[in-house]
């Protein structure tokens, strides 16, 4: 659909890290807004001067399964405009969105494999995506390759073991840079992909997080032999 401008209700607030948090956006009944998994919308914030407005994207972390709004989750990012307000804001508030925006979304005829490699809340596109195409049945196989610093700060690991519990086409990584009591995997994600992925013949990777990240992905799956045709990235800097 065409990007349009809504006003969303906040219905749900959910921490899920020490400086992390899930919202829950509501749409006014009667809205339709439509969008393809891996999309994100613009949150129009009022500015510290009168009359302006702050634009920032997020990307849309539910499926587009889920009527009547949708999920964004967030980091506070020390100092910033953005999530300080969000940090500020409290359920039953309305916020404007700008939206549906972007063409991140699996790329059709969807190949045998896919692999999604994500950092911190760029694991946001890849919810909606791995769970839309879950739903729609998809027997592609599926890597969700996530890295964090701490293990406190994996988003939506319980609601990922899940899926994969209930749908063995799914395979999960999570991997912790710093661990503290962690015993899983600790290397970065780009050492993740090749450990687990071998031969790159029909299989797209989807990477989205940092540049300095997405580059020593594309620069590992090049190495590995994939093709820059079957490498795309969202950055969030």
């Amino acid at each position: 659909m065409k990007a349009g401008i809504f006003t969303t209700t906040i219905d749900k607030i959910i921490a899920t890290g020490p400086e992390l948090k899930h919202f829950h956006f509501a749409f006014e009944p009667g809205t339709v807004f439509d969008f393809d998994a891996g999309q994100f919308v613009n949150v129009l914030l009022p500015g510290p001067e009168a009359g302006k407005t702050i634009k920032r994207p997020y990307s849309i972390a539910s499926a587009p399964s889920r009527k009547g709004g949708f999920d964004l989750c967030l980091k506070l990012v020390k100092g910033g405009y953005a999530t300080t307000y969000f940090w500020a804001i409290k359920e039953g508030d309305k916020i404007q969105i700008q939206g549906p925006l972007g063409r991140f979304s699996a790329r059709q005829p969807l190949p045998k494999t896919l692999i999604f490699i994500s950092t911190g809340t760029g694991i946001a596109p890849f919810r909606s995506i791995i769970n839309d195409l879950l739903e729609k049945g998809t027997t592609c196989e599926i890597w969700n390759i996530f890295g964090n610093r701490y293990e406190g700060e994996i988003i939506y690991k319980d609601e990922f073991d899940a899926l994969a519990a209930k749908h063995p086409n799914l395979h999960n990584v999570f991997t912790v840079s710093r661990p503290k009591t962690w015993t899983g995997e600790k290397e970065y994600v780009q050492f993740m992909l090749k450990k687990h992925i071998s031969n790159p013949a029909d299989k797209h990777i989807y990477i989205c997080g940092l540049t300095n990240m997405i580059n020593a992905v594309e620069a590992t799956a090049l190495e590995m032999g994939f093709a820059k045709t079957q490498i795309f990235y969202e950055k969030y800097d």
